[in-house]
């Protein structure tokens, strides 16, 4: 899955989104998700091809643990054949809970 992939995919959830997180000023009432992107960067090259992955977590924030976002996001990276693993925490601080969903895509 290319990047423009799955920020299509997540266009399609219907939930607000944004790239990189949002500001005090601009965030919205959960549910919403923040697609952020890892640190680190695997590339794969020899003499006929070259390919990049970077990893990205979908951080899926609500009021409550909702079992039925949690399974329409999982449900569109199936349908799409992206490979990811998924864990549930309480946002420090803030009382939301935080589903993250670890993807890798082709940048």
């Amino acid at each position: 899955m290319k990047l423009d992939d799955l920020c299509t995919l997540l266009d399609g959830l219907n939930i607000p989104w944004t790239n990189e997180g949002y500001t005090d000023d601009d965030r919205p009432q959960p549910p919403y998700i923040s697609l952020e992107a890892g640190l680190g960067e695997t590339a794969y090259a020899d003499n006929k091809a070259w390919a990049s992955w970077m990893n990205y977590e979908i951080l899926l924030y609500t009021a409550h643990r909702s079992y039925e976002l949690e399974s329409k996001i999982e449900a569109a990276l199936d349908k799409a054949g992206c490979a990811f693993s998924e864990s549930v925490m309480h946002a420090d601080g803030e009382s939301m809970v935080v589903a993250s969903f670890s993807v890798s895509v082709q940048e």
